[in-house]
């Protein structure tokens, strides 16, 4: 057994809320690499407040002694932390639990509370599974779900970056989240060797150097991204490199308590295409075999990998039977290639996940009847919208039932396709969201986009070196969710707490108020304007990418699309047709809510002393630019429903407040514009559209028009319901 003591001789006598003791000592013993991480950020907090490690192995009764013990008495995850004179124990059921304990009393230490009285701190998940859902551009070759925006085109490199993943892995485990779930459409030949098809291997990492823009197509149809004149080589590697540094990657992983899930979507086989046979037809048995083949060889590759899951879309024939129906398919490849791997690696120990989306719970089960280990499935809890509602009704309204009968565990996985350029913070929103999930029913949840990578920011004009993570950049987001769903009964003390830590120079309480604003601005956008999917609508640029919500979305586009259902607000086009007979908030009042929210914004914006504090500026400008967003979409929401009771009853005053409203939206637009510009480059939204804040101004300007040209008697209506409680169902 490993004993390290480790010792810390005070250079001073004491701190404002108590004094430090003369020497602190703490004991672990050979528990492994999670609590050595968390003994190792105990060392570096108490050595960056002027204490110097010493060699004494002798015990001081004159300081304070911490021992890490392992309690087999208590759950995984949990931890004590009691001190009994100048003793203080920590306590864990393991040790994920122990690091944990640990780095609870690292946040205390750095807060400079009293260091003789510690007392009892205790911590117990509420969430089991606590994730990061992650699309991962590993090559242009091996692209994620939709790899046509900036963020995943600027981030292949940096997804063969171990400081990246280290960083990323250390503030998960910071943050409490225990799992992370890479997304792709067919990563093995960026990941594996697949000794039946020995030459789908790729070596070296490519991007692709033809020209991408919001018409490119996320399958890359019509775009030869295995053409080598069209590859650019980012970083030389064999692929034996680069399966030994995800091996050290998943590796750190484990370090940190964290467990990895593959994600795929189907039927997908890039940079396999056309060697061996291989093909992209679900009825190809060489493409199946291929399939197996390659689960097989990367889980034997990498046996730490704990999960698998699937989506029957994108790419899938629905109406085979048969052998390679879409269900038994499903199990021809990654089911019995599980099963292959376990056969000789029976330690080998992997959850399927069944993603809903485009298929059938009854026939799933049936034909994964005979599979060994966890089975379970996933819903899109929020559709792409995390930040609309806390308490979202797609779950209860089409899954819960269904879920209940079959006795069968489902992953909400929630995803975030609103908010992607500006800091987000509001930790009485994420609580309340966590406690309304179906607790009884989930393993877990995973939070995340399809639109976006969390690698490396690119686009900042005031870019730190090394680029700043994303994960840190929006610590306080990221934060949020990881401690809340491990805790969801903290309080506001605790996030005052962490923002005096990050920004010492500023009022905690006025960062703290101010912050939580943003979380309205987007979520009243939503609910009056609610686009279920990703590529229908991002709020940051009011534009989608497909169909009627293609381009940027003008005040008809905002008359006719719906409200968010079972949240009581009316849509623009009900309150138009029938303004006394509703009941719920009316636009009106969505417009007002969203002035308080940007008022709140604005004013402690204007309030909180940022000095020198480059991080802080950013943080105030990103408040401020959601305000002026807010106030931009008060003004449409305003003027779209003036111009549409103006068109149902013909009164003018309607479109002279309708052209009032709407001139004053674009002054908002270009106050939205001149703060973000200030700070961002404008970049190519993957799912949508550019996000260039003046060249959109041009369409915000184009809304003052329409209100201007509109005539009585024009169409007023919903064009569809946003709900799909019973039609089509399976797609979502």
């Amino acid at each position: 057994m490993r004993i390290l003591l480790l010792f810390f001789i005070a250079l001073f006598a004491g701190c404002s809320q108590g004094r430090l003791p003369e020497k602190v000592v703490i004991k672990y013993t050979g528990d492994g690499p999670p609590v050595h991480f968390a003994v190792q950020e105990l060392c570096r907090t108490i050595s960056e407040s002027g204490v110097e490690v010493g060699t004494d192995t002798i015990r001081s009764m004159k300081g304070l002694f911490i021992e890490f013990i392992t309690d087999t008495g208590i759950e995984p995850e949990e931890y004590r932390i009691r001190q009994r004179g100048k003793t203080v124990r920590v306590c864990g059921g393991d040790p994920v639990g122990l690091m944990y304990g640990g780095l609870e009393l690292n946040d205390y230490f750095r807060l400079r509370k009293n260091f003789r009285k510690i007392g009892a701190i205790d911590g117990s998940p509420y969430l089991k599974k606590r994730g990061i859902k992650f699309n991962i551009p590993l090559d242009a070759r091996t692209p994620s779900y939709d790899d046509t925006g900036d963020a995943a085109q600027q981030n292949i490199a940096t997804m063969w970056e171990f400081d990246f993943w280290q960083e990323f892995f250390d503030q998960m485990a910071r943050y409490r989240y225990n799992l992370l779930t890479l997304w792709s459409l067919h990563p093995y030949p960026s990941w594996v060797k697949v000794p039946e098809y020995p030459d789908v291997a790729l070596d070296d990492v490519c991007r692709y150097t033809g020209r991408i823009d919001s018409n490119t197509n996320m399958k890359w149809i019509g775009e030869d991204i295995w053409d080598p004149e069209k590859l650019e080589i980012i970083k030389k590697m064999t692929i034996e490199e680069k399966i030994a540094f995800w091996q050290k990657v998943f590796n750190h992983a484990e370090d940190r308590g964290i467990e990895v899930y593959i994600f795929h979507w189907n039927v997908f086989v890039h940079g396999a295409q056309g060697k061996h046979g291989i093909t992209w037809s679900q009825s190809s048995p060489v493409t199946a075999d291929y399939i197996r083949k390659s689960v097989k060889a990367f889980l034997l590759t990498y046996p730490n990998i704990k999960g698998i899951g699937v989506t029957a879309g994108e790419h899938i024939n629905r109406n085979l039977t048969g052998e390679f129906a879409t269900e038994n398919w499903m199990w021809l490849t990654y089911g019995l290639g599980i099963m292959d791997a376990k056969a000789e690696n029976p330690d080998i120990d992997v959850r399927f996940i069944f993603r809903r989306h485009w298929s059938d719970l009854d026939r799933i089960m049936e034909a994964f009847k005979d599979y060994d280990g966890v089975f379970e499935t996933s819903f899109k809890y929020s559709r792409a919208r995390m930040y609309s509602s806390t308490n979202p009704p797609w779950f209860d309204k089409m899954y819960r039932r269904e879920v209940e009968e079959k006795g069968i565990r489902c992953w909400l996985n929630v995803r975030n396709d609103d908010l992607f350029t500006f800091r987000w913070g509001d930790p009485e929103y994420a609580k309340t969201y966590i406690k309304n999930m179906p607790y009884d029913l989930i393993p877990g949840f995973y939070w995340g986009p399809d639109g976006y990578v969390y690698g490396r920011e690119f686009f900042s004009k005031n870019p730190r070196e090394p680029r700043q993570t994303e994960i840190d950049k929006h610590w306080y987001n990221f934060m949020i969710w990881g401690r809340t769903s491990y805790n969801p009964e903290l309080g506001t003390e605790f996030f005052r707490d962490q923002l005096r830590l990050r920004f010492p120079e500023a009022d905690p309480e006025l960062l703290y108020r101010t912050w939580r604003a943003t979380s309205e601005v987007i979520s009243w956008i939503d609910k009056i304007h609610f686009r279920q999917n990703d590529a229908l609508f991002s709020p940051e640029g009011c534009f989608g990418k497909y169909g009627d919500d293609q381009g940027f979305h003008d005040i008809d586009n905002f008359i006719r699309t719906g409200a968010m259902p079972l949240q009581g607000v009316i849509s623009i086009a009900d309150y138009a047709l029938n303004p006394e007979g509703q009941e719920g908030i009316n636009p009106f009042e969505v417009a007002e809510r969203l002035e308080d929210a940007a008022d709140v914004l604005l004013r402690g914006a204007a309030s909180i002393h940022t000095d020198s504090h480059i991080e802080l500026e950013e943080t105030t400008a990103d408040m401020m630019a959601l305000a002026y967003l807010g106030r931009y979409y008060a003004g449409k929401i305003r003027g779209a429903t003036h111009t549409a009771i103006y068109r149902v009853t013909g009164t003018e005053s309607h479109k002279t407040l309708a052209v009032e409203a709407l001139m004053k939206a674009v002054e908002e637009w270009k106050a939205y514009a001149r703060v973000a510009s200030r700070y961002y480059h404008p970049q190519l939204y993957a799912r949508t559209q550019r996000l260039d804040w003046d060249e959109i101004l041009t369409y915000v300007k184009k809304d003052v028009e329409i209100a201007r040209k509109a005539q009585p008697g024009e169409e007023v209506r919903v064009a569809d319901d946003n709900v799909l409680w019973e039609r089509d169902k399976t797609r979502i």
